[in-house]
């Protein structure tokens, strides 16, 4: 393997990158995505190459911290841009972008560089509670990571083509998108983003969990304890989970949750329900309770429906059958956005794995349509 350094750049630095045979990529699940990084990691071993390290960012608390990702190449080093990416939610550490070949790499496999941190919690910092959902925390760090990447690019003689970005995330990384398309807008303004591209994402944190909590039903009803240890430590709201969840969940918390050993359907497995009344209180699925205050107030702090509208062109997806991240979440980004700079893609694609696949696809039309790859 290859170790390059290169200079801090921007908010990050790039350090100690190391190249990866795409052949050696873990894949250790069986669900629809992790079956097609599995063909990916086969068909694309001889179309790209990939680089791991760690970069320079800020922790909630705004303390330096190292974090990790993972860089893909077309394997002829020849890049038109760089595609930026914030990643779904998951729950074991092997899921993480550095430790497993990523779905987003087949646009590399396109001529894009994609960057894509593992954010805090998950890589080498998988030993701390991750900040779930915290928006511009989490902005900041995959930000930090498209700043440090620059300078390694350059020193390995694939600096892109053109000098604009795309922005792509589905779910946790659709908000992320959106989170980082405003903080670049706001901090970094000579940043050209091309196209941020989102789908199926938690972009109203409180219309989000009202309505799950409202159905009593969730495929994934791990995300609300995520939601809600996530923001508590991002956010400091020193929660008191025993007020928000039922004995079984607060006892089982550490080892599902932060461990990172298991994957959002084997803790789904475990809580043996996907009911989210058989894991939660009374009092949390009730919004008057006076210990919902500062959740939802946190909730309300970090959802981007709240946000300045990014000045940048954007592609929306989401499903009306999403059984995860409701519709009725995207409904409330799509009152808030209310201009023209804007392309929807919406109908019956099926559950919210089911949409991730037809998301990803449906990038690659867009961009193959436009000649941007």
């Amino acid at each position: 393997s290859a170790i390059c350094n290169s200079a801090m750049v921007g908010g990050g630095t790039v350090g100690d990158y190391l190249e990866s045979e795409s052949s050696q990529t873990k894949t250790s699940h069986t669900d629809g995505a992790t079956l097609v990084k599995g063909l990916l990691s086969c068909w694309g071993s001889s179309k790209i190459r990939s680089y791991c390290g760690t970069y320079k960012s800020i922790d909630q608390k705004g303390k330096d911290v190292r974090l990790s990702g993972r860089i893909i190449l077309p394997a002829d080093g020849k890049v038109s841009r760089i595609m930026v990416v914030s990643h779904y939610t998951i729950g074991s550490n092997a899921e993480a972008p550095s430790n497993e070949l990523p779905l987003e790499a087949l646009y590399a496999t396109r001529g894009l560089a994609v960057i894509e941190p593992d954010y805090i919690g998950y890589g080498i910092t998988a030993d701390r509670v991750h900040p779930y959902l915290c928006a511009e925390l989490t902005a900041t760090n995959v930000a930090d990571m498209y700043f440090a990447a620059l300078p390694f690019l350059k020193s390995i003689g694939c600096s892109p083509e053109y000098d604009d970005i795309f922005l792509l995330g589905y779910s946790q990384g659709g908000a992320t998108t959106m989170s980082v398309a405003h903080y670049l807008d706001w901090n970094y303004p000579d940043v050209k983003i091309r196209l941020a591209m989102c789908g199926g994402g938690p972009y109203d944190i409180c219309t989000t969990y009202d309505t799950l909590v409202d159905n009593d039903y969730t495929e994934y009803p791990c995300a609300i304890p995520m939601i809600i240890q996530g923001l508590d430590a991002g956010c400091s709201l020193n929660m008191d989970f025993s007020d928000f969840f039922l004995p079984r969940m607060v006892e089982n918390m550490d080892e599902w949750l932060n461990s990172k050993r298991y994957t959002m359907a084997e803790i789904t497995s475990m809580i043996g329900s996907k009911r989210l009344s058989s894991i939660m209180t009374d009092k949390a699925r009730n919004k008057a309770e006076d210990i919902m205050t500062g959740l939802y107030k946190s909730m309300l702090d970090n959802s981007v429906v709240g946000f300045p509208i990014p000045e940048c062109p954007l592609y929306l997806f989401h499903s009306f059958d999403d059984n995860v991240v409701p519709y009725e979440n995207f409904v409330s980004l799509k009152n808030h956005l209310d201009y023209s700079n804007v392309i929807y893609n919406t109908g019956h694609y099926g559950g919210h794995v089911a949409g991730c696949l037809r998301f990803f696809l449906s990038c690659i039309d867009l961009l193959e349509k436009h000649g941007d790859i």
